[in-house]
């Protein structure tokens, strides 16, 4: 096994490993995750130096020379000499502001280090002093080093401290570790995410990827397909994740801070007051909505700066009423329930045979009732603190009994359980335990149907359905129970 230093190390000492210049307006793709390529490397003066393949390097920009990321060679020097600047570089196995870096002190060398991008910086930081020496004299200095995340900076990343983007990452590597198995592969990116990812959420935290740099949890399953932590694939317009890397650099260094980080999480809770009794789940559905391109102003600059952002039906009223004071709409007189139509609203909301034009005034419930009807409809289901967001109306789960021998054979199916993030399989198992019966777990029929339906053997109607209200938390509003016994 070959060590590699991280970039706390190479702050301290910047010539322990040979470095390859690039480009500060390169740097971005390299803090992102992406490897050098060869035709973004500045060759110095004094030329590159010799090197072979698989040789450690680091990666700096000339005018801060501070590493920011540490790999190995893909090329050697001689092929270069030969071939030019082409193909690959370096191979990227730890950069700041990865994972890695958040275990540690999260400080950076120099006002130079953004965690978008590293900029020129010529004078030295007072916090970090250059050191010189072998790497057998760096090695010995380093033995006594904590890097079991215990220490004030680990403790950072783990608690309140880290930021949103930290947080997550942690996550998926936790969730990638302890939950997803090889053989529950392949599987759902959403599933991933509320069954895997939302569980190793450090306790007393919580976790949105709207907040981070991703927006988008495709966004962020991309950014680790393109890393190589996972291989992705499409089915039925589903990403599915269909493997996990468990020889990567990042997921083996991740493992070794992983025994630490958990005895840490898991302290055991306080035992219950005697007599009190465990607080009843319960799941919250919120239908909320996303504005269209060409309405996003009605809803504020928030909106036209994060077009993800999502609104409840209230909110998107008192958003209307703001910009209508803000643009001044309505009259003088203080009457807010008419309003002079301006040419967003116009051109959004009114169509030109109707009869209306920039400056007509209209009711501020016609202008709203129409603006619903503009906006994208989503639901949020959050159970334990956990959210989960899908487009659309939610699906009501689906509870029906039937006879399919005369009254000697009954059987009880139930779909939809994936509207409310509750795993098929579980609940099917969880069941035929309970009420002593066999379960199946199939595909619902349709092409474009990508849900699962449980069979569960007998009449078990009422059972279910009051399962689902009092262990599952879903209000009986969400639930469509159907008898087709005959009689």
């Amino acid at each position: 096994q070959r060590l590699y230093s991280t970039v706390y190390t190479m702050w301290q000492y910047p010539n322990l490993v040979p470095t390859l210049f690039t480009h500060s307006e390169v740097s971005p793709k390299i803090v992102g995750g992406a490897d050098l390529m060869l035709p973004g490397v500045i060759v110095p003066e004094e030329g590159l130096g010799e090197f072979a393949v698989d040789d450690r390097s680091t990666i700096s920009i000339p005018e801060n020379k501070f590493p920011f990321a540490v790999g190995y060679m893909q090329t050697d020097s001689e092929t270069i000499k030969e071939n030019g600047l082409k193909g690959r570089g370096v191979k990227l196995l730890h950069h700041y502001p990865d994972v890695l870096w958040a275990l540690g002190s999260k400080t950076q060398p120099n006002e130079g280090f953004k965690r978008d991008r590293i900029y020129p910086f010529e004078e030295e930081s007072e916090g970090v002093v250059p050191g010189e020496g072998t790497e057998e004299e760096v090695t010995s200095k380093i033995e006594g080093l904590d890097v079991s995340g215990k220490g004030s900076g680990g403790e950072a990343a783990k608690n309140h401290g880290a930021s949103m983007d930290e947080l997550v990452d942690t996550c998926f590597l936790k969730a990638l570790h302890l939950k997803l198995r090889d053989q529950d592969l392949p599987m759902d990116c959403g599933a991933f995410y509320s069954q895997c990812m939302l569980p190793c959420r450090p306790r007393g935290t919580e976790i949105e990827i709207r907040k981070t740099s991703y927006k988008k949890l495709s966004k962020l399953i991309k950014k680790m397909e393109k890393r190589g932590l996972i291989s992705v694939k499409q089915s039925k317009k589903e990403d599915r994740i269909t493997a996990v890397n468990r020889e990567h650099e990042v997921y083996k260094l991740f493992g070794d801070e992983l025994a630490d980080m958990e005895s840490e999480e898991s302290e055991p809770a306080p035992p219950a007051a005697k007599g009190k009794q465990t607080e009843a789940k319960q799941i919250e559905v919120h239908e909320v909505f996303r504005a269209v391109s060409n309405l996003r102003p009605v809803l504020g600059e928030e909106a036209v700066r994060n077009k993800e952002m999502l609104f409840s039906a209230e909110e998107v009223r008192g958003a209307l009423v703001l910009y209508s004071r803000t643009e001044k709409l309505f009259g003088e007189g203080g009457d807010e329930s008419v309003m002079m139509l301006n040419k967003v609203l116009k051109s959004g909301l009114y169509g030109k045979k109707e009869g209306v034009e920039v400056g007509s005034k209209v009711e501020l419930s016609d202008v709203y009732k129409r603006l619903m009807s503009k906006m994208q409809t989503y639901h949020k289901v959050v159970c334990d603190g956990a959210e989960v967001v899908k487009k659309g109306k939610i699906k009501n789960i689906h509870v029906t009994a039937e006879d399919r021998h005369a009254g000697r054979k009954f059987i009880t199916k139930v779909s939809q359980l994936e509207s409310f993030s509750i795993d098929p399989a579980d609940f099917g198992n969880t069941l035929q335990r309970k009420y002593k019966c066999s379960s199946t777990v199939t595909k619902l029929p349709g092409k474009n149907e990508t849900g699962k339906e449980v069979s569960f053997q007998g009449n078990l109607l009422e059972e279910i359905c009051k399962y689902l209200e009092t262990d599952c938390g879903i209000h009986p509003k969400y639930i469509e129970k159907t008898s087709r016994m005959k009689r």
